[in-house]
């Protein structure tokens, strides 16, 4: 099965050989503008292969080609087979020259469509190289200082493992820069989204996390951060270890975290009524769930567990959009104040609806692009 990245390299090459098709294009551009350095790179891409073409020749172009057919025979010969040369028809000799030239067209090779796969190869060959070779190395365009680009989509998590050793898991929606060696004296990321960094001692190196209203410096810990653009709060969740956290607004005063704490700073000016007034940071303890559990709420997402304890609906729905890649809005807005407390592990997201409202009262309804809460 195709990753992403895979299928969005083979439509842009599709694309670059002009024999796109109408969906093929839609699901390009859907793969494109769901990545913000996607699109950077794509642009770069396109530019980049368009003036190679202008350089290229059919030489070249049929080259590219014949080393792919020779790839494909080498792995797989009853996929691609080595000749595909033709059965030689016998001309009678009172045929005549019509009939010699007419036998002569239906035995030529389809040059046409031999060359739109040779030009389908060379687009392939390029943007694979190009792409890997640039990836490996940090220095796509857009990656400002060789930093590297990981960026998950709603509904999916993963897992990097940094240059020395350090372990990040990130969350659905979330994006993390970071170079592919640490230069200097420090370690220094990217946040933008939810992470959770199980770092590597160094104590002459510290580790930094950067994100919009925080940098986290730690020197060897595990910790949750929690920085998405457009939320309400960012969160610091010290795990293990101690974190020095200064804030971007407050940059004289800088606050260290003990295990189990929790730093929330409320962002913007539209606080919560729970919340304290923007940029005011607050310490309190990692919630557990259930109390005798040892279930960390603020990390439980990296065992593939959603949790929420006595949580609005407003903020759970936010969660859940990334939980499963889907919109949710609300055509009734008492229902957003409702609060509820579970735990989502491998229910789809119909299922964790319906689950909800065993606890309260509400409808729901799948429009076109979004669910409706009602």
């Amino acid at each position: 099965m195709q990753t992403d990245k895979e299928r969005y390299l083979w439509l842009l090459s599709r694309l670059l050989s002009g024999d796109i098709s109408g969906e093929e294009q839609r699901e390009l551009e859907a793969l494109t503008h769901a990545d913000p350095q996607r699109r950077k790179e794509s642009e770069w891409l396109q530019a980049y292969w368009k003036n190679n073409e202008e350089k290229g020749d059919e030489d070249s172009t049929r080259a590219a080609f014949a080393r792919l057919t020779t790839q494909m025979n080498a792995a797989d010969p009853a996929l691609w087979p080595a000749s595909d040369v033709k059965a030689t028809a016998v001309i009678p000799e009172n045929a005549g020259e019509a009939a010699e030239q007419y036998l002569a067209e239906e035995q030529a090779p389809p040059v046409k469509w031999y060359m739109l796969l040779a030009r389908m190869a060379a687009a392939i060959f390029f943007l694979v190289g190009t792409w890997y070779l640039l990836d490996s190395t940090g220095l796509l365009p857009g990656r400002e200082d060789g930093l590297r680009a990981e960026y998950n989509i709603r509904g999916t998590r993963s897992h990097i493992k940094l240059a020395d050793g350090t372990s990040v898991w990130l969350n659905a929606d979330s994006e993390l820069k970071y170079p592919l060696r640490f230069k200097g004296g420090t370690r220094e990321v990217y946040l933008k989204g939810e992470a959770f960094f199980e770092v590597t001692p160094d104590a002459a190196k510290p580790f930094i996390v950067h994100t919009e209203t925080m940098h986290i410096n730690v020197l060897g810990t595990s910790f949750n951060v929690k920085a998405y653009p457009g939320d309400k709060v960012t969160e610091a969740t010290l795990i293990s270890g101690a974190v020095e956290v200064q804030l971007k607004n407050q940059a004289d005063k800088k606050i260290r975290l003990k295990p189990a704490e929790k730093l929330v700073v409320t962002n913007g000016k539209d606080s919560m009524q729970d919340q304290p007034q923007p940029g005011v940071p607050v310490i309190s303890t990692a919630t557990y769930f259930p109390k005798e559990d040892s279930a960390i709420i603020e990390t439980a997402w990296i065992d593939n567990k959603l949790i929420f304890h006595d949580e609005s609906f407003t903020s759970l729905a936010t969660r859940m959009e990334r939980w499963y890649n889907v919109s949710i809005r609300f055509e009734n807005t008492t229902i957003q104040q409702l609060r509820f407390t579970g735990m989502f592990r491998n229910e789809t997201v119909t299922q964790a609806l319906e689950a909800l409202q065993l606890t309260e009262q509400f409808n729901y309804r799948r429009g076109e692009d979004a669910i409706i809460i009602y």
